[in-house]
Parts: C-alpha cells; structure tokens; sequence
C-alpha cells in the first residue's frame, strides 16, 4: 500500500465514523415516528449522495447492463439493510447485531471473491478476523443487555448480515467485471434505487402521514445533511480504494475501525461509560489489524 492509499482509507474512516455520529445525532432530533426516521433518512440522504454521484460522472455518463443491474440490486440491499438494523436493534443487544453486521461485511465479500474469482486469503489473516469478531462482541458488549428471547431478533440480525454483505460484495463485482470507469455511476444507481424503494415503502405503509414523516426541523436538518455528505465522501472513497487494495484488509479495518472510533467518541462526547471488557475488546481489535496489515 502506499502512503496515499493508507491516507485515503483514514479520511474514509473518519467519514463513516463522523456519518454515524450524526445519524445517531438525527435520529435524537427527528421530530416524527421514530419508527419512520430510517425510511426517511435513506430518503433524504440518498437524494443526496445520488445527486454528488451523477455530478461526479460528469458529460460522460456510461450505464452498462451490468452495472444497471448490480446497482439496482444493492439498492435493495441498503433498504434491506436499514430496516433489519433497526427491527435487530429494538428487539435484541447491539453487541449482537453488530457481529452479524460487521461479520457479513467482512466474511460475504471475501467468500464471493475466493469461490467466483479465485483470491486468496492466508490462514494467518483468517485468524484476524476471527479475533476482530471476538472483538467486536468485546467492544460494543454492554452490562445491561438482556438475553435474547425473541426469534424476530435472529432473522433481523441475519438479514443484516447478509444485506451488510452484499453492499460490499456488489461494489467489487461492477468494477471486476465492468472496470472502475463506472463506479460513480454503480453509487449513483444503488442510492437513487434506495431512495426510490423506501419513498414506496413508506407511502405504503404510511398512506395518510407519509408527507408528515417527511417534515424536518432545523437540528434534523443539519444532521441530516452532515450524515449525507459523510456518506457520500465515504462511498465514493470505498470504491475508489476497491481496485487498490487488498479486499480483506480494506473491509475488515473499514468495518472495524469505525467501530472502535465510534465507541471512543461515545465515551469522550456522549458520557457512556466504558467497562473493562470494551477496553479489552479495543485493545485485542487494535492488535490484530496490525498484525494483519503488517504481517498478513
């Protein structure tokens, strides 16, 4: 890796961490149902990053059918996705759902690519991640948390992992199998494709106060656009780095790190209190991304 890639990927991180942080911070401030702000945040904010993504394409825009086709289907997945995330989140633990996201945006990619595409990955890096897993449970485990009892939990957290997966899985395959001149274009599609499931999602489901859900206030607002505008400088440096760097390695310290980071910014913003096993957890995390960056 060069410096300018190593570079690349912690402004990228920085982003996904800061993204988090103000959803979080958007979702304090939604002034409707909060079980509509995910549809109306994907709304809002797809909106957004679609329009950066076809502006980046310039005059010369090329939509190939194959490109078409996995853009549309990882729009389904990112609609998938926030609706699992938040079904997984209030009927179960969040150190739960989160190894089944992270290990679906870890292990699905790197699973699609050895089996399709014959990559290679060491049992050494497969150790890594194995200890990065542990970790995560680590690390986002808190003492409050109560025994899962409900199986809607179980299917939540599943098709988060799964959908988690093939938002990753997809964004390598368009550009191995069409190049990177389209990856604008594949992030511009996948977003306009979520924006447009979830706007009929949520006029299906909320006929008479769907354009009510859709009201903002100024806090909202701005967090919303800040989380829009991460997302979009986040994405569009993920697939820049795709073709650059080894995919195990990219998403494992993608998906990781903003985890670590954005427990830290928890504790040192938001006031919550660390235990000594999320400590461990970091810590463990921290040990084995470098040994798999610098031994790997």
């Amino acid at each position: 890796m060069t410096i300018q890639t190593v570079l690349i990927m912690a402004i990228m991180i920085l982003f996904c961490t800061l993204q988090s942080l103000l959803c979080r911070k958007y979702s304090d401030h939604y002034p409707g149902d909060p079980n509509l702000a995910s549809p109306v945040f994907t709304i809002f904010s797809g909106v957004i990053v679609a329009a950066i993504s076809f502006l980046l394409c310039g005059t010369g825009i090329h939509i190939s059918p194959v490109t078409l086709l996995l853009g549309i289907l990882n729009g389904l997945a990112l609609v998938v996705y926030n609706t699992c995330i938040i079904k997984a989140s209030q009927t179960g633990p969040y150190s739960v759902l989160m190894i089944f996201s992270i290990a679906g945006a870890i292990v699905l990619p790197l699973l699609v690519a050895r089996v399709i595409f014959g990559d290679h990955i060491s049992l050494f890096k497969m150790i890594c991640i194995a200890v990065v897993l542990v970790s995560v449970y680590l690390v986002s485990n808190k003492k409050e948390e109560e025994r899962v009892t409900k199986k809607s939990f179980w299917i939540a957290c599943l098709g988060l992992g799964i959908s988690n997966g093939i938002y990753g899985t997809l964004l390598d395959c368009q550009q191995r199998l069409t190049g990177v001149s389209e990856k604008e274009e594949m992030v511009a599609l996948t977003y306009t494709c979520a924006v447009l499931l979830s706007f009929v999602l949520l006029f299906t489901k909320e006929k008479k106060s769907a354009f009510l859900a859709m009201k903002q206030n100024r806090p909202s607002l701005l967090y919303l656009l800040g989380s829009a505008l991460s997302i979009a400088a986040a994405t569009h440096m993920l697939v820049g780095l795709i073709d650059k760097m080894d995919l195990s390695i990219l998403y494992t310290f993608d998906s990781s790190s903003v985890l670590i980071l954005s427990v830290l910014c928890s504790w040192i913003f938001f006031g919550e209190k660390l235990s000594f096993k999320n400590i461990l957890g970091c810590v463990t995390m921290c040990a084995a991304l470098i040994c798999m960056s610098a031994f790997g």
